[in-house]
């Protein structure tokens, strides 16, 4: 069910900026395919790379190198382990265990712009928000599900270079981090590519 919450947040948000992208010509929307690699306890419970992601964001210019807006992706980490004998607080289990984390950030943002005025930009940006994390262990019959929401932290460079027609290819490096909560510190890299539209 919580997933299901998190996929409208997510569907609401890529609707309405893209209606509010309309209204300057500065502003722009962007939407890109996420691979991310977990790192700290994120990488631990599942050191495979997650290849199901998904981001959107919008940003309004203030001037023309500072843009501000809101951020929402959706990231799925998932892999299975061999046999084995897991504990978990007081239970020991054995088994084939398969982990799910899913990761929803919600942030707001800012970016500064180099080159505005070029067809080739590079950006620095920095968003703060919550993110969403809902972590599932299944062994057999059996499974955990912890599902924290986290204060988050996204510093993020990257560049966009503009095609004719007000749009753009629009390439990301994020680090998403949650901070708090019953799982700890939970961290992410992430490669966007994708396209921004708008101008």
């Amino acid at each position: 069910m919580k997933r299901i919450i998190a996929l409208v947040i997510f569907c609401s948000l890529v609707s309405m900026t893209s209606v509010f992208s309309q209204d300057k010509a500065q502003s722009h929307f962007s939407i890109q395919y996420d691979m991310s690699f977990g790192t700290g306890d994120l990488g631990d419970y599942i050191s495979a790379p997650s290849f199901r992601g998904a981001s959107a964001q919008y940003r309004y210019g203030v001037t023309d190198n500072i843009l501000v807006g809101i951020d929402a992706a959706w990231n799925v980490f998932y892999e299975k382990r061999d046999y084995d004998s897991y504990t978990y607080e007081t239970m020991t289990l054995s088994g084939v265990q398969y982990r799910y984390q899913n990761e929803v950030p919600l942030l707001v943002s800012a970016d500064y712009v180099f080159n505005p005025d070029k067809n080739f930009q590079p950006y620095i940006g920095l968003g703060i928000g919550t993110i969403y994390s809902e972590r599932t262990t299944e062994m057999g019959i059996w499974y955990v599900e912890e599902n924290p929401w986290q204060f988050a932290m996204k510093p993020e460079v990257g560049f966009m270079y503009k095609f004719s027609y007000g749009s753009a290819l629009k390439i990301s490096f994020k680090y998403n981090t949650g901070i708090g909560g019953d799982l700890g510190t939970q961290g992410y890299f992430t490669i966007g590519t994708g396209f921004a539209f708008g101008w």
